[in-house]
């Protein structure tokens, strides 16, 4: 009796081979590494879009921040601000700023040489136009209360419910105004008016119409702000961003009537690389836009004409896009020529995608000074 096939085991139920084992191996690691890469380059393409998206979002945010306030700039003094600078009275524009490709420009009031402008706004009170000589909360509402009598010096007015002790204000005939700081405040009562008192009332001449002599009965006083936009280094990031702060009157570095005061600047946008302001001038009289004349930068002394501000910001988002293979940055993503900040020629490339939003505004309460 032959037992040759009966150890035998049937061809279902045997395993594989070391050949057959090796294969798979191969085969399952082709397909493996093919997945990796493959869900890698998806996620370096949705890396390098949300950082495309980030950069649109800071320019935009940055531009809007910065137009919102613009289109308030300037109430009651479209023919210019009378300003007490050096003991002397001097005509500015509520708004004016640098061009930063002179090499000169402000981070907290120090000398720079970024090629970004910086701006600055006279800002009247958000109720400037509200009902005078009222309260919110038991807070001055920032209304406009009017000049009861003509002259220099302290002003009489009918009340000073609306108005903010140690403030800065404006005397304005809704033509041309005049800046005051440190207001202090005496409060009408039977039979006397309220007085405004101001630092600059003992400079010779000083009021929002020296050619009449002075204030004049019916003028309009109230609160106002100074506000100065700039770029500067966010010590957080490292990076440049864009910073908000509030102005006094104190001669800057540049030898303009304003300066940061001594609270810390406000960050309004992050990752914002580039700062550029345009002027534009109606020279003619024309009403036309086409015929605007257009500057970069602009200086604090009055200039007849100003009617737009065209606003440029560029930004980028929060870290470098790179290829699929994440070994290199993109060559086309480097610093950008915006107005007349040139980037050199041979600037490298970093990674960082740039994103330029620009806006322009015509400025409605200077159109007035063409009446």
């Amino acid at each position: 009796m032959s037992f040759r096939n009966s150890w035998r085991v049937p061809a279902s139920r045997r395993g594989m081979t070391l050949l057959e084992s090796l294969i798979v191996v191969v085969l399952a690691s082709i397909i493996i590494a093919a997945a990796t890469a493959l869900l890698l380059a998806g996620g370096r393409v949705v890396h390098n879009t949300e950082h495309t998206a980030d950069s649109h979002d800071n320019s935009r945010i940055a531009a809007e921040s910065i137009m919102n306030l613009v289109r308030q700039a300037g109430a009651g003094a479209p023919g210019g601000l009378w300003v007490a600078q050096g003991g002397v009275p001097v005509r500015t524009n509520p708004i004016f700023g640098r061009d930063g490709t002179t090499g000169a420009g402000t981070v907290g009031n120090v000398t720079t040489a970024d090629g970004s402008d910086d701006l600055w706004l006279v800002l009247p009170d958000p109720n400037y136009m509200g009902e005078p000589c009222s309260t919110v909360n038991g807070q001055p509402s920032g209304a406009s209360v009017p000049v009861t009598r003509a002259g220099t010096g302290a002003l009489s007015v009918n009340c000073t419910a609306s108005l903010r002790a140690g403030a800065l204000h404006v005397a304005s005939n809704m033509t041309t105004s005049a800046l005051l700081s440190n207001v202090q405040l005496v409060p009408e009562n039977p039979g006397n008016p309220g007085q405004v008192s101001y630092a600059e009332q003992g400079v010779t001449g000083f009021s929002n119409a020296p050619e009449k002599g002075g204030f004049q009965s019916g003028d309009w006083v109230y609160p106002v702000r100074l506000v100065h936009f700039f770029l500067a280094t966010n010590p957080a990031t490292g990076r440049s961003a864009l910073y908000r702060t509030e102005g006094q009157v104190a001669q800057d570095a540049l030898g303009r009537p304003y300066s940061d005061n001594a609270t810390p600047p406000q960050l309004v946008q992050d990752f914002v690389e580039d700062f550029q302001v345009a002027f534009g001038f109606d020279v003619n009289n024309t009403g036309d836009a086409k015929d605007y004349v257009w500057q970069h930068g602009l200086a604090p002394t009055f200039a007849m004409g100003l009617r737009t501000v065209r606003v440029s910001v560029v930004a980028t988002g929060r870290s470098p896009r790179r290829d699929s293979q994440s070994v290199a940055v993109l060559s086309d993503d480097k610093p950008m020529d915006v107005e007349n900040n040139v980037r050199p020629p041979a600037v490298v490339a970093d990674g960082f995608y740039r994103s330029l939003y620009t806006r322009r505004l015509e400025l409605p309460n200077l159109a007035a000074a063409s009446l």
